[in-house]
């Protein structure tokens, strides 16, 4: 995938509700089938003008907002392996998919694991270019919600209240990752202009906060400050979108440009419990 000029928007909940065609398509099911019996021959060949389509909408919607949501990609009816393999061939058009733990692991399945579903997500960027969710199963019981800010939008509202707060925010911060998939230690700011011009972030909320006792620099009370101004303004109603995922959406999402989360869901056991295909991608385009 590639790109060109950037056009950027920075966002609230309200924008993307408005404006969802900025941000959100879906296949119709004859579209989605000849996609998948193109993907299951790992050939493009009917399903050639889709894909073409589909390449065009993801790389807007990560050039403008910074995400793209695909509505009735797959049949969450077809086996695991099948959606895997599938899945990993229409990624190809967007990018290299990249080991997202230590173990390796190309993809992962999501799930409610000993109850941490009920807790929140909170905000934060991971360390690839892409990350990439296929749902195959939401949380049937509500809650489970993908939460997503806007990096510029954030920037400019702390721009406007606490110059002295951006400024912090500006400079290098250490995370300390040890064990994980990716760089071990990143140290970078956590808002940032890229070289495109866009506003970037990176930004992992437990993280930082514990990298001190693993031997990184101490947090200093300016920082601690700037911590918190920044999770108090991700968590103004009016900032972050929750988006819920049905059975069968693709959502891709540029890490340098939006910060994202998960809202806590009640699980339900068995095969309505709430599964997520999780994928990590990296790109020629920050």
């Amino acid at each position: 995938m590639t790109d060109e000029a950037v056009t950027e928007i920075g966002w609230g909940s309200e924008d993307l509700t408005s404006r969802r065609e900025l941000w959100s398509m879906a296949l119709s099911d004859a579209d989605r089938r000849l996609l998948w019996t193109d993907a299951q021959a790992e050939r493009w060949d009917r399903a050639d003008q889709v894909r073409k389509a589909l390449g065009a909408f993801v790389l807007a919607g990560t050039r403008s907002v910074g995400f793209a949501h695909v509505g009735n990609l797959m049949d969450p009816a077809a086996p695991d392996d099948r959606l895997v393999a599938g899945l990993s061939f229409v990624l190809r058009e967007f990018g290299r998919i990249v080991p997202q733990n230590a173990q390796g692991d190309l993809t992962q399945v999501l799930r409610d694991r000993d109850g941490d579903g009920a807790t929140e997500l909170g905000f934060h960027c991971d360390t690839c270019d892409l990350l990439v969710l296929l749902c195959l199963q939401p949380a049937v019981r509500g809650g489970g919600n993908t939460k997503l800010a806007s990096a510029r939008n954030v920037r400019d509202i702390i721009a406007r209240e606490r110059p002295d707060v951006l400024a912090t925010l500006g400079e290098e911060w250490t995370f300390d990752r040890s064990g994980r998939a990716g760089q071990q230690l990143v140290v970078s700011p956590i808002l940032f202009t890229q070289p495109d011009g866009t506003v970037g972030c990176y930004y992992q909320t437990r993280t930082v906060r514990s990298s001190p006792e693993r031997g990184g620099p101490p947090l200093s009370e300016r920082q601690w400050e700037a911590l918190g101004v920044l999770d108090e303004v991700l968590y103004r109603p009016e900032i972050a979108f929750g988006l819920r995922l049905a059975a069968g959406d693709l959502l891709i999402i540029r890490n340098s440009r939006v910060l994202h989360g998960r809202s806590p869901y009640e699980d339900e056991p068995g095969r309505q419990a709430r599964r997520v295909l999780r994928v990590w991608m990296n790109t020629e385009v920050r």
